[in-house]
């Protein structure tokens, strides 16, 4: 057995990277400006709300005191002033006094608190 079989993983690996994944470069901001147009044109074209293709996030006040947001991913700044808020679409800011997070789980979080601006990042 002096043959020896050399494996061309890495070669293939390095090659690949250039022709497989071209195009799928999400960092910039027009690319993924795109990306979520595309899929709400797809959402429209089927029927189906724009959360469940695209995880777009539901915003619901309840007058200035009650925010409920659905499809978040993470929490960015929290304190009394601000709550700030990572979305795949965007970035939330909820401004105001005595902001506090009454609950959060892997869908949904509600916050209460005097609210004076939401804004979309």
């Amino acid at each position: 057995m002096k043959n020896k079989i050399k494996s061309t993983h890495k070669k293939f690996k390095k090659d690949s990277k250039n022709t497989l994944y071209k195009g799928f470069d999400y960092d910039t901001r027009e690319k993924r400006k795109k990306r979520v147009q595309y899929l709400q044109q797809l959402s429209n074209s089927l029927n189906l709300p724009q959360d469940v293709i695209a995880g777009a996030p539901i915003v619901t006040a309840t007058g200035i005191n009650e925010i409920s947001i659905e499809n978040y991913k993470g929490i960015i700044e929290y304190n009394g002033d601000i709550i700030r808020v990572l979305t795949k679409v965007c970035k939330i800011s909820i401004e105001g006094k005595q902001l506090n997070i009454l609950y959060y789980n892997d869908d949904e979080m509600k916050i209460t608190g005097i609210i004076s601006g939401i804004y979309y990042q």
